[in-house]
């Protein structure tokens, strides 16, 4: 029996032995950990498939590049892979377990220095371990205004982590990665590059200017396994006069009025009347969030209204918008700016709502709300506030199974309602329900969809896999890309954009990668023969395997 929790594949108990020892040589005992205790929390998934296909073989906390640079040369020494990762809060998504059995997990939560913050021209230089909160509460210290935008799941995330996986906040920088600005990167060869004018000696301008000279590259670095990112520059939003943010919320009672609802904000969000990337939450996900524990840990959730496993019926569906006092949907946005300009921006926002739906739409702002605590976490998400959490979302269904699907919609008000109708469609079909809210982009949306279920449960977990998988099917063959997944269906989703992709992809790899030692099956890419993902140059899927114990 193997003295290690698991092994990398294609790698010798003795030969992982002797990288262990070369590791600790480098990073000290403390800092390379294989007990079992240490690698826990790497091993808590809420994706539907064994913890075993996702343990990982070790854990490493590196402090510096130097240290990240010599690390790698152990790794293409003795071929074991690094699955690296920031803070972990990669919630719906895979957490932090390695994409494939064997994996070191490269914690890089113990590089946690705010390098530079640039309060005149807006802008920040961070390491992987800085979290939202840790910038919030810089800017708060030295009593800068200017705000991070923050991702829905928590502050505690890392802006380098959300950024190099696209992801999305709710502020007029919603769009993550548009709004990154310079890169620092170790190769799997150990060198070290900077992006945009990052190369230039003493540069001044790394975090103002995006792009540099000769082609752009910062892109290939994010949803991929190319380099491990050791800084980022982040552009930070000023915040606006007293009396410049604006935060509302709009109950619609029909989920039928969902085409309406898109077709009239659009020619708002595209004349940057309202300039954040807003939200348009289904009942669902907003009835989730008033979901409490009391004090002995049980919590109201939809089990307290519907005790059976199907999705829930309209009828009860209908109470828990009635208990809660939740709209079909409910439409969370800001205007921003002077005083004047909001007041005269929300006449326009306002009017245009008011004309198309009349008295079918309640209007909700700071003054209504008054003590509301999801129309609190709203407003703090849409000014880049401190969110410690997200509301009972995952108590919606218990059983702590989660898998966000994510697809994209063109901002059309058909294209929104048909994927709203295919998704409750397959859904309901398995049993669950449809937990939802579209983040408005500039001219897509991205269509957010929790799959809750109960992991402690063999048939439920089963089920999940499979209308995932459905989901995935039905919205590939409608023409929808899916902007971001979990470790189990990222090949599948990484086959979804065509073989010429994934052709380039893997030559990339093999490029800047050929050991396969960064992050094997990131996005779909691995150079495993043994892995679900290798075998692209034949057209094959060969998917995974559902191992549930």
């Amino acid at each position: 029996m193997s003295r290690f929790v698991a092994l990398p594949q294609g790698v010798s108990e003795a030969t992982f032995a002797k990288a262990i020892q070369e590791y600790r040589a480098l990073l000290g005992e403390g800092r390379v950990r294989t007990d079992p205790a240490s690698l826990q929390s790497y091993m808590k998934i809420m994706i539907p498939e064994s913890e075993e296909l996702h343990k990982p073989s070790a854990a490493m906390y590196p402090k510096t590049v130097k240290e990240i640079q010599a690390i790698v040369a152990i790794a293409n020494k003795y071929k074991t892979p690094l699955w690296t990762v920031s803070t972990g809060k990669n919630m719906g998504y895979g957490s932090s377990a390695p994409a494939t059995r064997g994996q070191i997990v490269l914690d890089l939560k113990t590089m946690k220095k705010i390098i530079h913050v640039d309060e005149e021209l807006g802008y920040c230089l961070v390491e992987p371990g800085v979290t939202y909160y840790d910038l919030q509460q810089h800017f708060k210290k030295h009593k800068m205004n200017l705000w991070v935008d923050v991702p829905a799941p928590s502050a505690m995330a890392s802006p380098m982590g959300n950024t190099a996986d696209r992801g999305v906040g709710y502020t007029p920088y919603g769009e993550h990665f548009l709004f990154s600005c310079g890169m620092e990167v170790v190769l799997a060869n150990g060198d070290v590059i900077r992006t945009g004018t990052g190369g230039v000696p003493n540069s001044t301008s790394w975090q103002a200017n995006k792009w540099g000279y000769g082609p752009y590259v910062d892109g290939i670095f994010t949803q991929s396994n190319y380099g491990i990112l050791t800084k980022l520059g982040v552009w930070l939003m000023k915040g606006p006069p007293p009396g410049g943010y604006f935060p509302f919320l709009m109950k619609f009672p029909k989920v039928e009025m969902l085409a309406d609802i898109i077709k009239t904000l659009m020619p708002l969000r595209l004349a940057q009347i309202i300039p954040n990337a807003c939200i348009v939450v289904n009942a669902g996900w907003e009835a989730a969030g008033y979901f409490t524990y009391d004090k002995n840990g049980k919590g109201t959730n939809r089990e307290t209204f519907y005790k059976g496993k199907d999705s829930l019926p309209p009828k009860v569906f209908q109470q828990i918008m009635d208990k809660y006092d939740v709209g079909a949907w409910n439409f969370y946005a800001a205007v921003y700016g002077s005083p004047e300009q909001v007041a005269l921006n929300w006449k326009y926002v306002s009017g245009a709502f008011k004309a198309k739906f009349g008295n079918q739409v309640r209007i909700i702002t700071e003054k209504e709300a008054k003590d509301d605590p999801i129309f609190e976490y709203r407003r703090q998400l849409m000014m880049g506030g401190s969110t410690l959490q997200e509301f009972g979302l995952y108590n919606w269904r218990g059983g702590g199974g989660s898998m966000w699907f994510a697809p994209v919609a063109a901002a059309r008000p058909s294209e929104c309602d048909r994927q709203m109708r295919l998704a409750t469609e397959v859904l309901n079909k398995y049993g669950f329900d449809y937990v939802s809210e579209f983040i408005v982009g500039w001219r897509d949306m991205h269509h957010i969809i929790d799959l809750l279920y109960d992991r402690t449960d063999r048939e439920e977990m089963n089920k999940a896999y499979k209308c995932f998988d459905e989901l995935l099917t039905v919205f590939t063959n409608n023409g929808w890309g899916t902007y971001r997944t979990n470790t189990a269906f990222m090949d599948k989703v990484s086959h979804s954009y065509g073989p010429g992709m994934r052709d380039i992809h893997y030559r990339l790899k093999r490029a800047l990668d050929p050991n396969n030692i960064l992050a094997p099956g990131k996005s779909g890419i691995d150079l495993n023969p043994h892995n679900p993902g290798y075998a692209f140059n034949e057209g094959l899927n060969h998917g995974r395997p559902l191992d549930v114990p």
